[in-house]
């Protein structure tokens, strides 16, 4: 069985693995990402690692799952946010393969999450919106069995739209929930585990904080529904660590603001692969490419 070499390049943190052609991870890593170096940098990073990994796992090609919005056919980050400076015009495709002399595909982070969840999620639709929700918001859009781009690859960038007039990630993502815990609890660094264990033990000024983000995302969660009719929203990322009271608590306020036949109509479920979603749809995307 043919075996890859996978990343999924973040703000924060590299993870790759070795991935099969069933989707099976035989094994992973993760390292610091070193984003402040710049994009060049990273890249250069994941060429070192990837020498260091094929000496031991000779592999088929080299997934490639990165934030920032990517040209599927060439590989080139068309545009990136200042999460990674200097990463726009970096030709990751090229720059890989030329070095390791073997083939390379590269994919948006979120688009591989959702072609992850396509792939071995088992959620047998072919219409669904994903959401990541994490640090900020990202998104992808499937319709038919297909992963729309857009045509400038930028499709599913919901969390720049406008909500009360800011945008959508500032207010319903994690560091949207954490700006709210210290506007109504404390001024002080917070995780969004340890806001939730607060709400959980029923703090009154967090559970103002945690009510603000529910509103916040569900408005988003509700406009996305009524543009696109997914079958599903897949919602993913950090947040979904709190896994069914999340998902139950999401369901419930996102119940304000849809019409029943909408409500109906759309299930909200939460991502099945979690933090291996993007390594998993990488090497799915790959094996689109290059049969």
């Amino acid at each position: 069985m043919k075996r890859y070499l996978a990343f999924d390049i973040g703000g924060t943190q590299i993870k790759y693995g070795i991935v099969n052609e069933a989707g099976q991870i035989l094994s992973q890593a993760l390292m610091d990402t070193d984003a402040h170096l710049g994009g060049q940098a990273i890249i250069e990073k994941v060429i070192a690692t990837s020498k260091s990994v094929i000496e031991s796992y000779p592999v088929n090609g080299v997934a490639i799952s990165t934030a920032g919005q990517v040209d599927v056919n060439t590989g080139i980050i068309v545009g990136a946010s200042e999460t990674i400076p200097n990463y726009t015009g970096v030709e990751v495709k090229k720059l890989v393969s030329n070095a390791l002399g073997l083939d390379v595909e590269v994919r948006n982070d979120v688009e591989c999450a959702a072609l992850g969840e396509q792939w071995l999620g088992n959620h047998e639709v072919n219409n669904f919106i994903t959401l990541t929700v994490g640090t900020g918001i990202g998104g992808a859009i499937v319709i038919d069995g297909e992963l729309y781009s857009g045509h400038s690859y930028s499709a599913g960038e919901w969390g720049y739209m406008l909500i009360d007039g800011e945008a959508f990630e500032k207010n319903a993502s994690i560091s949207g929930l954490i700006c709210f815990a210290q506007q109504f609890k404390e001024k002080r660094s917070w995780t969004g585990k340890e806001i939730f264990e607060l709400y959980d033990h029923g703090d009154e000024d967090i559970a103002l904080a945690v009510t603000q983000f529910y509103k916040y995302l569900s408005i988003g969660i509700a406009n996305l529904v009524y543009i696109f009719n997914p079958e599903k929203v897949i919602v993913g990322g950090g947040v979904t660590a709190r896994g069914e009271a999340f998902l139950q608590e999401l369901q419930l306020e996102i119940k304000q603001y849809l019409q029943p036949s909408f409500l109906n109509n759309t299930e909200i479920v939460l991502a099945k692969l979690a933090n291996n979603a993007g390594m998993i749809g990488a090497v799915y995307h790959f094996l689109q490419k290059q049969p």
